[in-house]
This record gives C-alpha cells, structure tokens and sequence, in this order.
C-alpha cells in the first residue's frame, strides 16, 4: 500500500484526512512488529535448523529501513496536523458561584449567554425578557437568586420573583406626640413571571401598610412599530411617570420616592387595569397608556379613565457622561370612586406617618392634569437627579394646583457605577463588581437629597420640606442596606397642636429583590 498524499502546505486537513493518518500510522506499527517478530522465528530457526532454507539478510533490513522511513513521515505529517489544529489540552473547569462569574466577567471575555441571564438588572415593575429559540438548553438556571425553567428549545421560561422589604424608623426633635420609634414590613411581595416567545407575563400580589394588593398582573407582547422596539402590555402595568416613579421602591435611590413622584399623580395612584405601548432605542423612549382605575378598588360605580405619557433623551456628552432630558403628562377623568383626591407628602419617609405635608379637603374637582420635567447628569461614578412636577385640579369654581421638586445627587465610593438604563430613562439595580457573597466588599455609595411639596394653592394647604444624606451597602445585586438621615420642616394650617413642626428621622432599610 501507498503512502497517504502529503498535505499541501496551508490548506486545513478535513477530519478524513486525520483518520486516514491515524490509521496509516497504526498500520504500519504493527507492520514494523511483525517484521520483527518474523526475524525473531527465521533466526531462531536458523540456530537449531541450519540446513533450513532462510531469507536473505539484506532483504529484510531493506524492508524495515522502508517501514521506519514511512512511519517517520507519518509522525511529521502528524505533529504538523496537530500545530495547525492547536488543540489545547483538557483540563478541569473549577466550579464558581453566580456572583463570582459576574465579578470575574467584568470588562473579560463576553460571558455565555446563560450567565447574561444572571445579569439581568432590570427592576421588578419592568416587562419580563422575551424566550429565545436559539437560547439556553433545557435546565434550571438561577435569575436574581431564583430558579428559572428552560425549555429545550428556548421558547419557554417561567420563574417565581419578589422582595422583602424590612424598615426600621426613630423620630426626634419634634412636637412630642411626633417622636415616635419602630420597625415595619415594608413590603412583602410574592409573585411569578414567564415567556412563550416574544409574550411574557406578570402576576404579583404584596403585603404592604396591613394589607394585600395585587401588584404586576399583565401581559406583555414585544413588537416591531415603524422598525423600532416595543412593548405592548395589557393589565396592570406599573406607571410610567417621572424618572423615580417608573420603577419600584427596590432601585430607587433613597428609602422611599421623592415628592415629585409620591405626589404628582393621578387620584388611582401608582397602578391601573388597561393598556400600555412603549418604544425603545438605544437612548431613547416614548410611552402611552390608558386605564381605568387600579384592581383592587371595590367596583361599586363607573371607574375613571386615565392617559399618561412620557419620553426621555439621554445623549452621551462625552465617554463616562450621560445626560438625561425627560418629560411627562398625564389626564384623569374621575369617576364614582371615592377616596383620597389629593395625596400627603411624606416627606421623611413612610414609617412615620405624623410627619407629612397635608393637603387640605378638596371637593368639586371633575378631572385633573399633571405634568412634569426631569433632568439628570450620569459622570462616572457621580449622578444627579432632578426633577419637577405640577398637578391641576379642574372644578367649576376655578382651579387648583399644587406642585413639587426633587434634587439629588450621589457618588458610588467603590464596587459599582451609577446604574442608569439609558433606554427606559430610570434607575435599574446595580452590578456589584466584588459581591460580599463572592468574599468581596460589595459596593458602597453616598446621597443627598432637598425636597419639597407644597399645597399652598389648595384649602388649608400645607407645605413640606426635608433635607436627605444618606449611605447604601450593596450586598450583592438582590440586596442592599439603606441608611437615611432626614432633617424636616412642616407646616399644616389643619393641624392642631403642632401645626408648624420640625425635627430629625433616621431611617433604616434591608431590601431583597430578586
């Protein structure tokens, strides 16, 4: 048999031409040690026959020089295959948590798609991701600390979600029957998400202020309108409204929303049953949505209906700065449901209830407008964040507003950046480079925040105002501690005693989001 054809020098050799060296080589070893074995017997037989005819000397030499020529060949061919193919040698993968990929991974080698999934930072009142064909395997991968379900195909995924909210509150300085101390259940929220394809869904319910609500409950179909990125949702969406208020307590920055957000709102809150459209590029947004009132209102008359939008720019400056320019509105017409009109501001967090900027009785309004603007700087590990709103209320009588600002600022001292989603235009949760779970410090950031709610151009309307700092620990990225000092003023012409008021809170936060 011939030898195998050499390899033109620079082609790749196919997987057939390996075999057929691999084979060529073993086939000529043992060719080699049959020869040998042969003149082995023939010189065996040659001391105790000697009149036995033998072959001659040279011919078999001949044959085994010939049989080492070719197996040398053999060989080089070989070691050339093997430096083309530069196969590395097999070596064990050491096991790593979740949290030691994602610090490993930072500014590395993109990671594989099942640790993006382990990235996901979006907040919890934000759409679930689309299924993907071409995704993960099937198998349970862990998201936010949960347990997620993959189908074979990717098509599918399901996984339960929630948080726990723990807060703990003193007051002092103030009017005594204010000074008060104590610990809540911030929140509690137990729920579950999922993709079929490009559909994903949402059911959440909450404890929260002794009672259970059902928060997230829709449906979520991401489209293509006039070529660019959407969502259309249908349910009980969370609002999009305001930089702070378009995301849930667990990624904003402080302990509770700023004024602007927990104030400027339709009379139906945070929350409403019908439907929303969003378009996203890459630093921009636009959305509108409609509803009737929240799910949890009795159903005993007409509900009102409600339009709210909003849209953000936010160009890069230069590489590390961001700016953010937002704008909002919104217009409820009421209907039977009754209750609250006008919110109080609580202007040094939610625990102590006594301490806030009250409105005043409003009767007579048949429809109310809110608008707003927001303006925000992303530098490195600095951001600023302000904002300004307005909320009128239409009556036959005439009108009445009240208004509110926000300006905060803060600075992440290590572990992580500012984490602003330039392509929704709100807060998401921090990556966390070295995680305390990973045997990291995790991240740490200060803050500062002015506030004020003012109610003067309603009846017996009051005015508020507090001055934030404020420090977070991020433990890894499903959870942070938050402390906030709160130095405040109030003055509620309706109170009595303590109509003008002012001191001190201290607020203390454990937040687990996942």
């Amino acid at each position: 048999m011939t030898a195998p054809r050499p390899q033109v020098d620079g082609a790749t050799p196919s997987r057939w031409e390996q075999v057929m060296l691999e084979f060529f080589v073993r086939r000529s070893a043992v060719g080699v040690g049959a020869c040998a074995l042969a003149m082995g017997t023939q010189a065996e037989a040659q001391t105790s026959a000697p009149a036995a005819p033998v072959v001659a000397k040279d011919d078999a030499q001949m044959l085994i020089e010939t049989q080492q020529r070719r197996i040398d060949t053999l060989e080089e061919r070989l070691r050339i295959l093997e430096a083309r193919l530069a196969i590395p040698a097999a070596s064990p993968t050491p096991v790593r948590t979740p949290d030691q990929q994602v610090a490993e991974t930072k500014g590395q080698v993109k990671p594989p798609p099942i640790l993006l999934t382990v990235q996901r930072t979006t907040d919890s009142e934000a759409a679930p991701p689309p299924a993907k064909r071409n995704g993960e395997q099937a198998a349970v991968v862990f998201v936010n600390g949960l347990p997620r379900f993959n189908s074979v195909d990717g098509h599918w995924w399901f996984r339960p979600r929630g948080r726990l909210f723990l807060d703990a509150s003193t007051t002092a300085g103030a009017f005594p029957g204010r000074n008060i101390t104590g610990t809540a259940l911030g929140s509690a929220r137990l729920g579950m998400e999922g993709a079929v394809g490009n559909l994903s869904w949402a059911l959440e319910g909450e404890f929260s202020e002794n009672q259970v609500v059902w928060k997230s409950a829709f449906v979520n179909i991401r489209h293509k309108l006039f070529g660019v990125e959407a969502d259309a949702a249908i349910g009980n969406r969370f609002n999009d409204r305001t930089m702070d208020g378009s995301v849930g307590l667990g990624t904003t920055p402080f302990t509770d929303f700023n004024t602007v957000a927990a104030t400027i709102i339709p009379r139906r809150g945070f929350w409403g049953v019908g439907v929303q459209e969003r378009l996203y590029a890459k630093n921009w947004h636009a959305s509108v949505q409609v509803t009737g009132e929240d799910p949890n209102n009795i159903g005993d008359g007409d509900d009102g209906l409600t339009v709210v939008s909003r849209a953000h720019w936010a160009p890069t400056l230069s590489k590390g700065l961001t700016l953010h320019l937002g704008g909002w509105g919104f217009h409820e017409r009421l209907g039977d449901e009754t209750g609250s009109l006008v919110r109080s501001s609580a202007i040094a967090g939610g625990f102590n209830t006594l301490v806030r900027a009250r409105p005043g009785p409003v009767t007579g309004v048949t429809s109310d407008t809110g608008y707003g603007a927001e303006l925000a700087l992303i530098a490195g590990k600095f951001w600023t964040q302000n904002e300004w709103g307005r909320r009128v209320l239409h009556r036959p009588g005439g009108d009445y507003t009240h208004d509110a600002f926000a300006l905060s600022a803060g600075w992440f001292v290590f572990g992580s950046t500012p984490p602003y989603d330039a392509r929704r235009g709100t807060w998401a949760r921090a990556r966390i480079d070295h995680p305390v779970t990973a045997g990291g410090w995790g991240a740490l950031a200060l803050r500062a925040r002015y506030q004020e709610a003012d109610y003067r151009g309603l009846p017996l309307g009051g005015l508020g105002r507090s001055t934030t700092l404020g420090g977070t620990w991020y433990i890894n990225k499903i959870t942070r501690v938050l402390l906030d000092a709160t130095d405040w003023h109030i003055a509620n012409p309706g109170d009595a005693p303590g109509s003008v008021d002012s001191g001190q809170t201290l607020n203390l936060g454990l937040q687990v989001q996942f």
